[in-house]
């Protein structure tokens, strides 16, 4: 090999391994940030999921927290001070939330996580088959664990609640009892003869009536006195019984 064959030689053996150090250069810098990527979305999950453990620790019965998979092209850097958390408009049922976090670093950012929360309680539920207008009784009512995130309304959480209520619809069984698909019992109903009571002080007064009004329990309906064809206000006490206003 002739002098200048040797230095073409060299020449490209100084300029592969120059390449191969760059290449090398390359490869850890893409690989480090794209360990930082992962970390910083592990960060950002791990951060979500602990605002929502810490904002429905103090809900009885079972919670289950589902944080939704982050899109894998986002860039989520990773923040010199402590995350800053906060849930958006907070449930006290669960369902979908989203999580807002922070970081307040030299260079501050925000992201918000979407998660889902399930929260499993002891629930007033239906024993049995109702028609509309049924008035509960204590065998009509159990306590039941359901996913109360899936469900309407305000549930019942002590069956006493439901005891003596009527329900404005048909349900079924094991259907969540909630206080707006149940409604006081219409006691008196239009038409009904009552029991028309006047008290003043230690004397009391009874005499019949005809509703000429419905009501539940507590409403005051107008009711003819039958006797002498006056119509007076009165308050519904009890099932065909009315309480005279002075």
């Amino acid at each position: 090999m002739n002098k200048a064959s040797q230095l073409q030689s060299s020449l490209l053996a100084r300029i592969t391994a120059t390449l191969l150090v760059a290449l090398s250069l390359s490869c850890q810098f893409s690989g480090t940030a794209a360990a930082q990527d992962i970390s910083g979305q592990q960060l950002l999950r791990q951060a979500a999921l602990d605002e929502l453990h810490h904002a429905y620790a103090k809900e009885p019965g079972r919670v289950e927290i589902e944080v939704a998979t982050l899109d894998a092209r986002l860039q989520v850097p990773i923040c010199q001070e402590p995350l800053q958390t906060s849930v958006n408009r907070p449930s006290t049922n669960g369902g979908r939330v989203t999580v807002r976090v922070e970081c307040l670093d030299s260079s501050p950012w925000s992201r918000y996580v979407a998660a889902s929360v399930r929260l499993y309680q002891d629930i007033a539920v239906a024993s049995r088959a109702l028609p509309r207008g049924s008035i509960i009784g204590p065998g009509d009512v159990i306590l039941k664990e359901q996913d109360i995130s899936t469900l309407r309304g305000q549930v019942i959480k002590d069956p006493g609640v439901a005891v003596g209520q009527s329900v404005r619809r048909s349900v079924t069984a094991d259907t969540a009892l909630s206080l707006d698909l149940l409604e006081a019992p219409v006691l008196v109903k239009r038409g009904d003869m009552v029991v028309l009571i006047a008290e003043r002080g230690s004397i009391a007064i009874r005499e019949t009536g005809t509703a000429l009004q419905a009501g539940e329990a507590g409403r005051q309906i107008p009711v003819r006195n039958n006797s002498s064809d006056r119509v007076v206000q009165a308050v519904v006490t009890g099932a065909g019984e009315v309480k005279v206003i002075f």
